[in-house]
């Protein structure tokens, strides 16, 4: 009688399952970045003109359909995956927003398999859960239980005269939250660099749009600088303001989402 051989795992296979409780971050990160590559490929391509102009077509128009092609195959493979995990995460929230200990017993099951596959953070917040209702946690999840957030959040009384002062003092910003893998995100003066860099390039792009701040040989002559214009080396780059071009409205809004990311998460979570 043949024996039956054991299949061989292939190396992503293997470094897949020995990254078990990382699956969400590397999911949500590999999911932004194609989105993204995709997004600028789309942009570049199709509505700044990129792939009519001579002057990209060695270098920037291939790297643009790349990003295009390759963002898009990945998402198609990426966004479900990534939608499911989101979807188990709401419902973690969900539970660990409960304040009745029948319902989270009741939910309990759903609790355990969502916080299984979200990984050590979410484990740890559940465990603080059972604690906080006197719930025997088991021997599935080997964590150090960690107060839940809704239970902290009624001990915390923040005044609206220090959100600026915790602002700059926060080293937990809802950016490290949603990045908890970036583990210099928690430093103090990594976040006030973010705060200082993000607001200082929505000042100098609001500027440029709104007065124009463009330097001429006589200093600065008040034309606004179109952003699409000098990226696809067009002969004018300059118009009258104001004046808003598409590259200036995408760094805009991304500036303006960072630094509303570095605000304290306790504060954004009162907030809401």
């Amino acid at each position: 009688m043949a024996r039956g051989r054991a299949t061989r795992k292939g190396v992503f296979t293997r470094w897949w399952e020995s990254k078990k409780d990382s699956h969400f971050q590397i999911v949500t990160y590999v999911t932004i970045l194609s989105c993204a590559s995709m997004l600028w490929g789309f942009i570049f391509l199709f509505i700044l003109g990129g792939a009519s102009d001579p002057s990209h077509q060695d270098r920037m128009v291939p790297f643009s359909w790349l990003c295009l092609v390759g963002g898009s195959l990945i998402s198609f493979y990426t966004l479900p995956e990534f939608g499911y995990y989101w979807s188990q995460r709401g419902a973690l929230e969900e539970i660990l927003a409960l304040d009745a200990r029948t319902e989270v017993l009741r939910r309990r099951k759903e609790a355990e398999d969502a916080a299984a596959m979200l990984g050590p953070k979410y484990q740890s917040r559940l465990m603080g859960l059972y604690a906080n209702f006197q719930i025997r946690g088991g021997k599935r999840f080997k964590v150090e239980p960690s107060p839940p957030k809704n239970f902290l959040s009624k001990r915390i009384s923040l005044e609206k005269e220090k959100i600026e002062y915790e602002w700059w003092q926060t080293e937990d910003s809802r950016l490290s939250y949603w990045l908890p893998g970036l583990h210099s995100l928690k430093l103090k003066k990594v976040n006030r660099t973010i705060i200082v860099l993000s607001a200082s390039a929505i000042l100098l792009l609001s500027l440029n749009t709104i007065f124009g701040i463009s330097i001429g040989l006589g200093g600065i002559n008040n034309d606004t600088i179109d952003l699409s214009a000098y990226i696809l080396s067009m002969e004018r780059i300059t118009f009258s303001p104001p004046h808003l071009d598409s590259v200036s409205l995408l760094l805009i809004a991304f500036f303006s989402i960072i630094l509303d990311f570095t605000k304290p998460l306790v504060k954004y979570q009162e907030e809401e």
